[in-house]
């Protein structure tokens, strides 16, 4: 991955249209060494979840421009590759797994962030009944080890209105995004099992995803 990591360097120096224009062809090579590994992933994934068999890498990766509409960032670039391995590919709203690649810091990680608020709710009310499957997930030692356990840097300050406050699962409800990450250094992109080692990771989210697409498919009262 040296090519994307020296690209990724260049554009956040260099974070505007003119430069972009006069170096397309680094962009390029750096967006081709990307969709290898983005395709190499989906092959690796594809082994233990035949149900991702049939994603292309154009179906997974970001748009490298940004949306700056809304945004007072104003720079037209984003200064990192990305891609969603999801069922339907990066536009799924069902859980899956995610790369990301910086010169500042890699991760993988997966789950389902900032899932809508009629999915959320049925994701919570699974949690309310099932909540003992999920703590038997997120408390597997591998999963510790991997990712340090879900992330719970997107929570409700209290638990959210129709569930008990003293409810059994509490910290899982009052979560807006189910996920968790593995972060890599840099330097990990440029050893020849990096494909490998994020793939260990992913892996390890099955449970996880598994259980959230239970929640978001399952008809229970």
């Amino acid at each position: 991955m040296k090519k994307t990591l020296t690209f990724l360097r260049k554009i956040k120096k260099n974070n505007n249209t003119e430069w972009m224009k006069a170096n397309k062809e680094e962009y390029l090579e750096a967006r081709k060494e990307f969709e290898f590994l983005v395709q190499e992933i989906i092959v690796r994934i594809s082994q233990w979840d035949d149900r991702f068999s049939y994603l292309e890498p154009k179906n997974c990766i970001f748009r490298f421009n940004r949306d700056i509409r809304f945004s007072d960032n104003k720079n037209p670039y984003k200064e990192n590759f990305a891609a969603f391995f999801g069922i339907g590919g990066k536009k799924s709203e069902l859980p899956g797994y995610y790369i990301s690649i910086s010169p500042k810091e890699i991760f993988a990680g997966g789950g389902l962030w900032h899932p809508e608020a009629d999915k959320l709710i049925k994701i919570r009310r699974y949690i309310s009944r099932h909540g003992d499957e999920l703590t038997r997930i997120v408390n597997n030692k591998k999963f510790i080890a991997t990712f340090g356990g879900l992330s719970d840097e997107d929570t409700l300050k209290r638990v959210p209105r129709g569930f008990d406050s003293d409810h059994k699962y509490a910290d899982f409800l009052k979560l807006k995004s189910i996920v968790a990450s593995q972060v890599f250094h840099t330097s990990a992109a440029l050893e020849k099992d990096f494909g490998k080692k994020i793939d260990k990771a992913l892996k390890e989210l099955k449970p996880l995803n598994d259980f959230l697409h239970k929640a978001l498919t399952e008809s229970f009262i």
